[in-house]
């Protein structure tokens, strides 16, 4: 019996050194770990992972992890950029100053679905500005003419709506086209003039 009891011993000491020898240590799965837009890497995330010099990274940090998941087409939540701001509070958001690139369009993550960007324009605070922000309705685009209690003139009042990266600045800097085009008439005035006498 005793010879019995030391065989038993020798078996499941062998068994147990063959098992820490060749199985190694458990480890979860291994997945391909990467993203198509990733600027800094690209191209090493394509359809079928090749010529791609990453290789598949331990999912150990995942609990349970059971699965590698490979997501095509358009599955990034990438929200909408809009310009974000208001002349009352910061002269730079009017369409003077917009095009002089001291802002620029910021995310819209802090607006539940927003998938509009806004421009209107009007009376703010007690003066004439503008304001520019996210939406996730469209307003459309219209203009109204607005005669607020006790004013002689009328203010036009508009809304413009769009909905792709940053287009909701001045449409085109017309203030400076304008005066462009008022100093070459005025050049072009007082050259002519003279020689037309």
């Amino acid at each position: 019996m005793n010879n019995m009891m030391r065989l038993h011993k020798f078996i499941y000491l062998c068994l147990i050194s063959f098992l820490a020898v060749f199985c190694g240590t458990a480890s979860g799965i291994s997945c391909y770990q990467c993203l198509s837009t990733d600027h800094e890497n690209p191209f090493q995330c394509n359809e079928f992972m090749t010529d791609a010099d990453i290789t598949p990274q331990s999912c150990d940090n995942i609990y349970n992890a059971q699965y590698c998941v490979k997501h095509t087409g358009r599955y990034e939540a990438q929200s909408l950029e809009c310009y974000q701001c208001s002349t009352p509070f910061d002269i730079r958001c009017s369409d003077l100053l917009i095009h002089d690139e001291t802002l620029h369009p910021t995310n819209c993550n802090d607006i539940y679905g927003a998938e509009y960007c806004i421009k209107t324009t009007g009376i703010f605070g007690g003066g004439l500005g503008t304001k520019r922000f996210c939406s996730p309705l469209d307003l459309g685009n219209y203009c109204n003419y607005i005669q607020q209690p006790g004013d002689e003139l009328e203010y036009r009042s508009c809304v413009y709506t769009c909905s792709t990266d940053g287009c909701n600045p001045a449409s085109v800097s017309e203030p400076k086209f304008f005066l462009l085009f008022v100093t070459i008439s005025l050049v072009v005035t007082n050259i002519a003039l003279p020689w037309l006498r």
